[in-house]
């Protein structure tokens, strides 16, 4: 790239210099030469000025000294030299001046300025001044030298600033670039460094984005195998354990038995669905769901399993306002919730749903007396739903507490309330009721 910008650069220099050089030179010789006829033609106008008409009577002739290198001599009409310096007759060209006129010429070697002396009318003689046509090529060639030293300063020029620019401009490159070769490796933190080139610096925004949504994508693609193996388990575990159950009995059990492996069959796509939506995109908090209606439907899930256990499962709907959460997210905490407290826990099992100040309370209890910790996944692995529950009531703003007290374990999810007008029903209050087995 630096090579390309200083080829661009320097090419563009001497384009420039060409096409302004060229015709400053022509302009340089053809002023040369102009000025070269004009101090002649003055020499030779001060020297006829100063000539008298008695010069052909012998007189002796004074003309003015002969600038520099120069050549200065009177001659008669006939062409021979009278006086001065010069040849000793007229150049041929030089000739046509007995008309009257001025005449310009050019000799193999001088440039010629031929002034008439005239006396009524009548030309009676000739000034010629001459200079050599090398002293003019020397001038010429000096000029030209400057010219092409500015040029060659102006190369410099734009050689410096092409190497500076480009070496600007590469370093940030080299950086994108070898942010763009560790992101390819699966670093999604390389992040190139801010180049103050607006151009450079919006590839690596969008560079930089572009690692954030993979990061994202791959994040959810782990969540999604961690809450597939853990979610799909238990559902997968009960309806094996069901069509077992009707195999070994008799054929009057085999109906009920199909029948229920049917509903948590629906219960397991449900969870597949919930588990594929958390995985593709992150749930939108904004959306507002009934609390009791959710409750209603995760115990009616899980009643069967309890029963087969023996442990009750109560729910006590204590009146909750709408949430404002994903009905997505919050299902799959209830899972692990309830979940935990049929693998962990002892005894009755209570849901309940209230409202606790500007928020809303769902409440997951048991019997069990044992002392808990939030668990990490490298040290409980048997336990990893709490941790991805905990994150998952993050992600709607809300938040997942632990609570011992003597009666046992309970788990608090507190999720932000919806506004009176989100659902239908929010502002009249029903009275607390409770569903379930005492």
């Amino acid at each position: 790239m630096r090579r390309r910008i200083l080829t661009v650069a320097l090419s563009a220099v001497v384009l420039a210099v060409a096409l302004l050089g060229l015709p400053l030179a022509i302009a340089i010789q053809r002023n040369a030469v102009a000025a070269e006829r004009s101090e002649l033609e003055r020499a030779a106008l001060q020297a006829a000025v100063m000539v008298s008409p008695s010069y052909r009577t012998g007189d002796p002739v004074e003309l003015p000294p002969a600038p520099a290198g120069s050549q200065v001599g009177l001659y008669s009409a006939d062409g021979t030299r009278v006086a001065g310096t010069g040849p000793s007759r007229l150049e041929p060209p030089v000739g046509r001046v007995v008309g009257g006129a001025v005449v310009d010429a050019a000799t193999e070697h001088d440039l010629v300025e031929a002034v008439p002396v005239s006396v009524d009318e009548h030309v009676i003689g000739i000034v010629r001044a001459a200079s050599p046509r090398s002293a003019v090529r020397a001038t010429i060639l000096r000029d030209l030298l400057a010219l092409a030293g500015l040029a060659l300063l102006a190369l410099l020029g734009a050689g410096s600033l092409a190497f500076g620019q480009s070496r600007r401009l590469t370093r940030p490159m080299r950086a994108l670039a070898m942010a763009a070769r560790d992101l390819g490796a699966g670093d999604f933190s390389a992040r190139p460094p801010v180049s103050g080139v607006s151009e450079i610096d919006q590839t690596a925004d969008a560079l930089a984005a572009t690692a954030r949504r993979l990061s994202e994508q791959i994040a959810r693609e782990r969540a999604f195998a961690t809450r597939a193996s853990h979610q799909l388990r238990t559902p997968l575990t009960r309806l094996r354990l069901e069509l077992e159950a009707g195999l070994e009995g008799d054929v009057t059990a085999l109906v009920p038995a199909v029948r229920e492996a049917l509903v948590t069959a629906d219960h397991l796509s449900q969870t597949i669905d919930d588990v594929l939506a958390l995985a593709r995109e992150r749930p939108e908090v904004s959306s507002t769901f009934d609390v009791d209606h959710l409750l209603t439907e995760c115990v009616a899930q899980w009643q069967g399993i309890f029963a087969t256990a023996d442990r009750p499962l109560r729910l006590i709907i204590d009146d909750p306002p709408v949430a404002s959460a994903s009905q997505v997210a919050v299902r799959q905490v209830l899972q692990v919730l309830i979940d935990n407290a049929y693998r962990h826990g002892q005894g009755a099992v209570t849901l309940t749903g209230r409202e606790s100040g500007d928020a809303v309370a769902i409440d997951v209890a048991d019997r069990g007396t044992q002392p808990f910790t939030w668990p990490t996944q490298e040290t409980s692995p048997g336990r990893l739903g709490l941790t991805m529950a905990r994150a998952l009531a993050a992600s709607q703003n809300g938040r997942l507490l632990l609570a011992h007290e003597p009666s046992g374990t309970r788990f608090t999810l507190l999720l932000p309330a919806g506004g009176p007008g989100d659902a239908e029903g929010a502002a009249s209050k029903s009275p607390p009721h409770v569903a379930g087995p005492s």
